[in-house]
C-alpha cells in the first residue's frame, strides 16, 4: 500500500535524529542511551510499516507526538538532563502519558466506530483515557525498577522520584482526555476515523 509523504518525513526526520544521538552516546561509551535510541529507531518505524501494510494509518499529529516523545527520552539521556535538571523527568512523563492517553482514546474510537456489537458512550472516554494513562505508567515504573535491580540502569533515583512521575503520568491523561473531549473525538480531518484500513476493519468486526 502506498504510504503518505508526511509518513516518509516524520520517520525519515525522526530516524536521522535517533541516528545521531546513538552515534554520540555510542562514541562517549553511554551504553543505556544508545540501547535507547536504537528502540527509539525502532518504535518510529512501526507506524511506517504498519501503513505499507495497509493495516493503519495512524494520524500525523500521533507520529509526529510519538517522535518528540521517543526524541525528548533519548536527548535528556545523551546530555544527562535527567540527573542535572530537575524537571526534565517530568516533561518527558507528561508528553509520553499523554500520547498514550491519546492513543488509547483513538482505540477506543476505532472499535467504537467499525464494532458490530461495542458502543463506547462519549462519556466513558475521559475516565478510560485516564486509567489507561495510570496503568500505562504503572508498567513502566515497575519495568524501571526491573531493571535497576537486574541490569544496573540506576533509572530510579528515590520513592519520591517514582510517586512524582506515577503523579505525572496521571496529569498527562487528564491533559490528553481534555485534549480529546474539546476536539479531538469531533475528527475535524477525518483521520482518526479514517486510520483503520481494511484488513483492520475486518478484525475489528470479527473480534468485536
Amino acid at each position: 500500500m502506498t504510504v503518505r509523504r508526511e509518513t516518509l518525513a516524520v520517520l525519515i526526520a525522526s530516524e536521522a535524529l535517533l541516528a545521531a544521538m546513538g552515534a554520540m552516546a555510542a562514541g562517549g561509551g553511554m551504553r543505556y542511551p544508545g540501547t535507547a535510541a536504537a528502540m527509539g529507531a525502532l518504535v518510529m518505524a512501526i507506524p511506517y510499516v504498519l501503513e505499507r501494510a495497509g493495516y493503519v494509518r495512524l494520524p500525523v499529529f500521533v507520529q509526529a507526538w510519538a517522535s518528540m516523545s521517543i526524541g525528548l527520552h533519548t536527548f535528556g539521556l545523551v546530555w544527562g538532563l535527567y540527573d542535572g535538571t530537575w524537571w526534565w523527568d517530568e516533561l518527558t512523563h507528561l508528553v509520553s502519558s499523554a500520547l498514550v492517553g491519546m492513543m488509547a482514546a483513538m482505540a477506543l474510537h476505532l472499535v467504537d466506530l467499525h464494532s458490530l456489537k461495542i458502543k463506547v458512550p462519549r462519556w466513558a472516554y475521559p475516565l478510560l483515557i485516564v486509567t489507561f494513562s495510570i496503568f500505562i505508567g504503572v508498567v513502566w515504573e515497575v519495568a524501571e525498577f526491573a531493571g535497576d535491580v537486574l541490569a544496573g540502569t540506576r533509572m530510579q533515583y528515590s520513592l519520591l522520584d517514582t510517586l512524582s512521575d506515577c503523579y505525572v503520568d496521571m496529569l498527562g491523561g487528564v491533559a490528553a482526555s481534555l485534549l480529546w473531549v474539546a476536539w479531538f473525538w469531533r475528527d475535524p480531518t477525518g483521520e482518526i476515523g479514517e486510520a483503520a484500513q481494511g484488513p483492520l476493519i475486518s478484525r475489528l468486526q470479527s473480534l468485536f
